[in-house]
């Protein structure tokens, strides 16, 4: 059996894009991805960028992160070359 300690790129984008599929905060996502603050707001800035990940703003408790249709729409595509290569 093959064990592997780093996931890919596309392993870290399917799980951001997934956990921001309900409403959630920066902190929380961040957290949950386990990903340091630097590392983590690369992803971020790319996937704000290509308009997979929106922001709702004007909330009491600060911005909202949630996954646009565009982005549902890639974790499909990324599911898809996920399972055909593992």
């Amino acid at each position: 059996m093959i064990f592997r300690n780093k996931r890919s790129e596309l392993e870290i984008i399917d799980q951001i894009l997934s956990l921001a599929t309900e409403d959630i905060k920066k902190t929380r996502l961040m957290y949950q991805t386990n990903l340091c603050y630097n590392l983590f707001n690369e992803y971020l800035g790319f996937l704000l960028e290509k308009e997979f990940l929106g922001v709702k703003k004007g909330n009491p408790i600060g911005k909202i992160y949630y996954t646009t249709e565009k982005g549902k729409k890639f974790i499909e595509s990324i599911k898809n070359v996920l399972y055909q290569v593992m």
